[in-house]
């Protein structure tokens, strides 16, 4: 639990530090619920939560391939199309924003473990078994997929 709060304490400086350098986005238009309805739809958003979950957990796990990296990658992709067109249909609710959320997540994960060609601590890459020395004390960094403009 410790090293929690210590990590957490050295992201929040870092990225205090660092969000000078970052252009803020100011043109967000107020949300427009006159062409959404209440969904009738809900079960696609525990379905895809459960989805999710699954293969994070088969092919993101500890041991990891390229292939099943790859193939998480797709099915993220289908997962925040599906999320991109429910929004446009209907109401806002917190369990699509979790999903949502849990989607952009599992996307920088993935990304992160694919740009990496070495194992290194808890995760191993069936690929690529060593430890790279040039990756010692290197970062992934990483920024989320800018959301498409409009709905």
């Amino acid at each position: 639990m410790l090293e929690c709060l210590v990590f957490a304490n050295a992201a929040a400086k870092d990225i205090l530090k660092n969000l000078k350098k970052e252009k803020l986005v100011n043109d967000i238009k107020p949300w427009d619920e006159s062409r959404v309805t209440d969904s009738d739809e809900e079960v696609v958003v525990s379905h895809n939560w459960n989805e999710l979950r699954h293969f994070m957990w088969d092919y993101v796990g500890i041991v990891r391939s390229t292939r099943r990296l790859q193939r998480a990658a797709r099915r993220i992709d289908m997962l925040a199309g599906e999320i991109r067109e429910y929004y446009s249909y209907f109401r806002i609710s917190p369990d699509l924003l979790e999903l949502r959320n849990l989607v952009t997540v599992a996307d920088l994960i993935v990304r992160s473990a694919l740009s990496r060609t070495e194992s290194r601590g808890l995760h191993h890459t069936l690929d690529f078994p060593e430890t790279d020395p040039d990756m010692d004390g290197r970062n992934t960094v990483l920024k989320p997929p800018r959301r498409p403009k409009g709905r």
